[in-house]
């Protein structure tokens, strides 16, 4: 029998090009609209920009924030500074993708001739969730969350004050933490986490400035760790959260997934002075040390 026979309608089936996407453009040094099949405007989600080419700072809007005029406010990963307050729209948001506009940061977005990586994450069930909340400066303080499973990788801004990017990551547990603005190695702190692990519906915070100073405003991204959800049968994993041991050789390990990865993001651990490193398919994941093309979120680096 048929389920439209009974009344219920199928779901459709979701793909990793339905929510997430690489796109690589050169600035015109004007508005200028990218079209990669995401849908922001309806479904909310993240941009994340970075010049290529120059040494800009990465760019990163999110439809959770924004004045009540609905402007975009850009943060920038390789600073601790708030969110920029001007009332210009740098960028919008769009129902395939988004408009780079003609930004007033001497065109860390739309630079004439600049080349640039964009990566778009939609929010999506078990794939990716971005909200905001007030700081309340009190321990044990709980946020809920529409992941719909338990976080991997959450990242945390203060959007108000200066603050370091803190970084909660599976593989190092609820009582550690790393800065996506820093070189640092992984730090200790009950007052990040609050020594609790995240669920399926909430994570818990402690008193750091980091993540709940009183009266400050905050960002988070969530991110799934193999929690299913895609595919026709609604079981693939297109999300994984994890961590290996380097071996110090030019063949280093192999990390299996289950699936080809398009977007990598690596951070060294156990030893400060490291940067963190973003690959991607587009761009080209390095056959060689010499073939490798990486950009850091901790600086303004180009490719």
């Amino acid at each position: 029998m048929f389920s439209a026979d009974l009344g219920v309608t199928p779901t459709a089936a979701t793909y990793i090009e339905d929510v997430f996407s690489t796109y690589l453009y050169t600035g015109t040094g004007a508005s200028q609209t990218i079209t990669n099949g995401i849908d922001l405007s309806t479904k909310g989600g993240l941009v994340w920009a970075k010049a290529r080419s120059v040494n800009f700072g990465h760019a990163l809007f999110d439809t959770a924030r924004g004045s009540s005029s609905g402007n975009s406010r850009r943060l920038i990963s390789n600073s601790t500074v708030a969110a920029q307050t001007s009332n210009e729209d740098w960028l919008t948001f769009n129902a395939n993708g988004f408009t780079a506009n003609n930004d007033p940061g001497g065109g860390i977005i739309t630079s004439n001739g600049t080349t640039y990586a964009s990566w778009t994450f939609r929010k999506q069930a078990k794939f990716f969730d971005v909200l905001t909340y007030p700081g309340d400066g009190v321990a044990g303080r709980t946020v809920s969350h529409n992941l719909g499973s338990v976080p991997g990788c959450m990242i945390v801004k203060n959007t108000s004050s200066v603050g370091l990017w803190a970084v909660y990551h599976v593989s190092l547990g609820n009582t550690k933490y790393l800065g996506l603005n820093s070189t640092g190695a992984e730090a200790t702190a009950s007052s990040v986490w609050n020594n609790t692990t995240p669920t399926s519906t909430a994570f818990s915070l402690g008193t750091s400035s980091a993540v709940n100073a009183s009266g400050n405003t905050y960002v988070a991204y969530l991110f799934a760790h193999d929690a299913g959800g895609f595919g026709a049968t609604g079981t693939d994993n297109v999300i994984s959260c994890g961590s290996y041991t380097g071996n110090g050789s030019a063949t280093g390990p192999t990390i299996t997934l289950g699936y080809e990865p398009q977007w990598v993001l690596i951070k060294q651990a156990t030893n400060a002075g490291t940067r963190w490193t973003i690959t991607d398919n587009m761009r080209g994941f390095p056959v060689s040390s010499s073939g490798q093309q990486i950009l850091q979120p901790n600086t303004t680096d180009a490719d």
